[in-house]
């Protein structure tokens, strides 16, 4: 019955390409193989990807996060693996070949209890279907957001960014991230506060590193 009306809405409102409008799908291969490269990161310890602002990936992340277009977690997870999965093949390597625990940011429960998800375990999920366990261990509760804050695109000044996200972690299995390499994806950055708050709630919990990577900024 499910699948039926699935396919009547697909139908009648097909997807479209969110780069030129073309029907077929969330984003398609010209499209994708044109978006803009971030040319900065804001912070030396965070790697970006993509360019956020007016671009095709801007209106799937909307759509996602805001509109509930969950199906679009598999295009931009299918983009995080392009990106990150020689270098931390590489970085496993040289742990020790030790699975790297793929932590997502988490949401305030608030709201996700509003969302009804969180885009960012949905992403996490995406990657580690494609990962299938070889480099990653998908851990999506190793951490949690204690402290419910404004979202960072509403801020403004840096500074009042880095208040809002200040404390905002913390280590939920601490004896899960003792002696661990992880890596925290998050699909957007601006500041890079939200990521490193992260961090430090990782490493004040005793991981071994901690890498950061947002597929936007």
């Amino acid at each position: 019955m499910f699948g039926l009306f699935g396919h009547i809405i697909d139908f009648l409102f097909p997807a479209r390409c969110a780069g030129c409008g073309k029907t077929g799908g969330y984003l398609c291969l010209h499209c994708r193989s044109v978006l803009p490269r971030s040319q900065n990161s804001p912070n030396p310890e965070i790697e970006t990807f993509y360019k956020y602002r007016k671009t095709a990936l801007s209106a799937l992340i909307w759509k996602l996060k805001y509109r509930g277009g969950r199906d679009i977690a598999k295009i931009i997870g299918e983009l995080f693996w392009e990106n990150l999965a020689e270098k931390m093949s590489e970085v496993k390597l040289f742990s020790g070949n030790k699975q790297i625990l793929l932590v997502p940011i988490p949401i305030h429960p608030g709201k996700r209890r509003g969302r009804g998800f969180n885009q960012t375990e949905l992403i996490g999920k995406e990657i580690a279907k494609l990962d299938g366990g070889i480099i990653f261990k998908y851990s999506p509760d190793i951490i949690i957001k204690i402290k419910e804050t404004l979202p960072q695109m509403e801020i403004k000044e840096k500074n009042k960014r880095v208040e809002n996200a200040a404390m905002s972690f913390s280590a939920a299995r601490p004896e899960s991230v003792r002696g661990q390499t992880v890596l925290v994806i998050d699909d957007v950055t601006t500041t890079g506060a939200t990521l490193l708050d992260a961090k430090r709630a990782l490493m004040s919990a005793g991981a071994r590193k901690v890498y950061l990577a947002a597929l936007s900024h």
